[in-house]
């Protein structure tokens, strides 16, 4: 999405009249502050961070394992291809979908020494595996089942290698759906601008998370761990979602910018959707202004005529810089009519009343799903609320669901902190980085903001429709 200079053309073309007490309204209520953005909603099961001996000590490791210096260290003093087990409480096993996150550091030595650990289920199949040799980061999804008695290379996980450096901390991130048999991940170096390693969704054959394996495979090699963090989402989907089909319409925040996995194909990955995307770089709601990539409504025009299960879209933030920079282009108002001739297209509200018009007329049977996105640092905040004023409106005329991510996450890039470790511009070993102007969300923006709030909302229009609402 282009981050294109404001000009210096008066503001009084963008008609914020109808607006200004909402504005004024939402400007004192949602002015940023210097807190810290909120974890996603759910419920803590276990939030250890090591400060003191824990119940059970050391973790509930039996050998190995020592809390230390604020950290649990596991794999101390062990044998060659030795474990050591942790079993989690039997109230745990029985969830079917979990998050788990914690900080991970390993101080092998060489290339001829490798440790890990591993994550398993009662029955010894695997759900995650992270481990480490001297220059290579190793993790699996997939690999034998193991009794965890020892663990020779015969048992090893299925290893993806890549290198890194072994003197840093590095965050791990795990979406477990047992239901479904999938674990979503991510693996990025804990540091101010974070760097993401590996992310990805794998099948699994684990069906509950019973077991933590500290794998001491061959040499030694002490690993560190803390912030130890295992929670339920209060909003799991459950398999409601599983093969339903979305298309997904919209600018680079859909898009994905330069990386072309957005926050739609998360939600796809994870939940077993069939996703077509037809979002461009560029795109906005109203006229075309310099280097932007086409309208939205041009999107639905040349998509397929197929009827989805769901429409998901987003729509606005680029005409939060046209209206700036286009004469004529107003931001206008949401009519009484539903006659698609009364839209006025020379303006904002009108070009959306037409691009919802057309998704009705063309998928009269589809879900439509409207993603307010998050709070813009890097666009003008009267625009924003404006434009939010109106899309709201519009959505509430024409019976399209809502997955405000604006309102219901704290993702706020007005605040420095945000902007930086959630936004990127451009990729760093292939993944997003960190440090962007502020409008696209990287893989922690996603997945701790837009994933559990689209999530929440489809599980709900999917749990409607058939009869049984999520989380019931």
């Amino acid at each position: 999405m282009p981050i294109s200079k404001r000009s210096n053309v008066s503001q009084q073309r963008i008609r914020v009249s109808l607006f200004a007490a909402g504005v004024l309204l939402l400007s004192l209520l949602l002015a940023p502050h210097p807190a810290a953005a909120a974890a996603s909603s759910s419920t803590v099961l276990i939030d250890e961070r090591f400060g003191a001996q824990t119940l059970p000590a050391n973790f509930g490791f039996p050998t190995g394992a020592s809390v230390s210096g604020g950290v649990l260290r596991v794999t101390e003093n062990m044998r060659n291809y030795t474990t050591s087990v942790s079993r989690f409480d039997p109230s745990i096993m029985s969830e079917k979908t979990l998050d788990l996150r914690f900080d991970w550091k390993t101080s092998i030595a060489s290339d001829g020494m490798k440790t890990g650990l591993e994550f398993r289920d009662d029955a010894g199949r695997l759900v995650f595996a992270i481990a480490a040799t001297g220059s290579q980061l190793r993790y699996a999804v997939t690999g034998p089942d193991s009794s965890s008695a020892t663990a020779p290379d015969s048992l090893n996980p299925a290893w993806t290698r890549i290198g890194f450096d072994r003197s840093k901390w590095y965050t791990v991130d795990l979406h477990m759906d047992f239901t479904l048999g999938r674990v979503q991940y991510s693996i990025a170096s804990k540091e101010a601008s974070p760097r993401v390693m590996a992310s990805g969704t794998g099948a699994i054959t684990g069906q509950r998370l019973a077991k933590f394996v500290a794998c001491n495979y061959y040499g030694t090699g002490v690993q560190s761990i803390d912030n130890f963090r295992l929670a339920r989402p209060d909003h799991p989907a459950e398999g409601v979602l599983a093969g339903s089909s979305v298309y997904a319409f919209g600018d680079s925040i859909v898009y994905g910018h330069s990386y072309s996995r957005g926050f739609v194909n998360l939600v796809a990955e994870r939940e077993g959707m069939v996703l077509t995307k037809y979002a461009v770089n560029g795109a906005t709601v109203g006229p075309v202004s310099g280097p932007s990539s086409g309208k939205i409504l041009t999107q639905v025009r040349s998509a397929s005529s197929q009827a989805p299960d769901f429409v998901v879209f987003d729509g606005g933030t680029n005409d939060a810089l046209t209206l700036h920079e286009l004469d004529g282009y107003e931001i206008g108002a949401v009519g009484g009519s539903y006659d698609p001739g009364s839209f006025d297209t020379g303006t904002f509200a009108g070009s959306f009343e037409a691009t919802i018009h057309a998704m009705k007329q063309k998928w009269p049977t589809a879900t439509l799903v409207y993603v307010p996105v998050h709070k813009l640092g890097s666009r003008d905040w009267g625009t924003q609320l404006a434009l939010r004023a109106v899309t709201l409106k519009a959505a509430e005329k024409w019976g399209v669901a809502v997955a405000d991510v604006f309102a219901d996450a704290t993702l706020d890039t007005r605040i420095e902190s945000h902007r930086v470790a959630y936004t990127f511009d451009g990729l760093v070993g292939g993944f997003p980085g960190t440090g962007g102007t502020g409008t696209h969300p990287n893989i922690a923006g996603m997945t701790e903001f837009y994933v559990p709030v689209l999530t929440a909302r489809l599980a709900d229009l999917a749990g409607v429709a058939t009869g049984r609402l999520s989380g019931s």
